[in-house]
């Protein structure tokens, strides 16, 4: 596999492998695609936890369980 790289990122890279802390071009690349993979699994489980949140207040209004508190009253309370 070949990648292109404009000269920001190119220069980055060799930076990395000249500073010692990558023995290849390659190694940089790897472990920035681990990096944006575990980034990206860890947006998708929070995006699950956002929708699966959201589910549990639809259906407590479905099922009437509804606080007419104004928000600022229920923050507090959670506060205290």
């Amino acid at each position: 596999m070949n990648v292109s790289l404009p000269e920001a990122l190119a220069s980055f890279v060799e930076r990395q492998v000249a500073s010692g802390g990558y023995a290849s071009q390659s190694e940089v690349v790897r472990d920035a695609l681990r990096l944006l993979h575990r980034e990206k699994a860890a947006e998708h489980e929070k995006l699950e936890m956002l929708r699966r949140a959201v589910m549990v207040g639809v259906e407590d209004w479905r099922e009437g369980r509804l606080d007419d508190r104004p928000i600022d009253d229920i923050l507090d309370g959670i506060d205290e």
